[in-house]
């Protein structure tokens, strides 16, 4: 009986070798778990934040640093520092000599002004691709503007004065352009 009772002993500890190496073994579907316990309570404070204070703010800039940065360089007509009604100003900077004004419509559409110096056509061609077209002329707030064709999808409007250029584009219609270019014209 005692080799009975050994081989016992030793199929015992077997099984419990075995038993310690599965609970040392994880599943996918624990580490699955494991995360669903951490996102449920992340995904729910999201949600009752959005829910209960709105999170829909946009954050907006002040443009007279990139304008005031602009003028130094005597980059004259410079655009006004005006928005449109319900239009917010997102983003505005001015480096290596060209500013950029972002600025969200109140369709929540980006629009972009861009005001350059140099070769007009090359500066037009940077900024709204090699297969930009001129589609024509119009009067804007007084001022001759181009209109143009932008990247896929987008619409511009382009003036050149001595040697600054400015271009207004956006994934909005003609009249948006022109509700801007009336607005930073002052």
């Amino acid at each position: 009986m005692t080799t009975s009772a050994a081989t016992d002993s030793s199929q015992d500890e077997v099984a419990r070798t075995a038993a310690e190496a599965a609970k040392r073994v994880r599943r996918p579907r624990d580490m699955a778990l494991s995360l669903a316990v951490l996102f449920v309570p992340i995904l729910l404070v999201l949600g009752v934040g959005r829910f209960l204070y709105g999170d829909s703010t946009t954050a907006t800039v002040d443009p007279a640093v990139a304008l005031s940065g602009a003028a130094r360089t005597s980059m004259s007509p410079l655009p006004q520092g005006q928005v449109p009604p319900d239009w917010k100003v997102v983003s505005a900077a001015y480096r290596d000599g060209v500013l950029r004004l972002g600025y969200l419509t109140d369709a929540d559409k980006g629009v972009q002004l861009v005001q350059g110096r140099g070769d007009a056509a090359a500066f037009i061609r940077a900024e709204l691709t090699a297969s930009a077209k001129q589609q024509g002329a119009m009067e804007v707030a007084g001022a001759d503007w181009q209109r143009w064709t932008g990247r896929p999808g987008e619409s511009a409007l382009v003036r050149t004065t001595g040697d600054v250029t400015m271009i207004v584009v956006g994934p909005v219609g003609e009249s948006d352009l022109v509700k801007l270019v009336t607005a930073v014209q002052g």
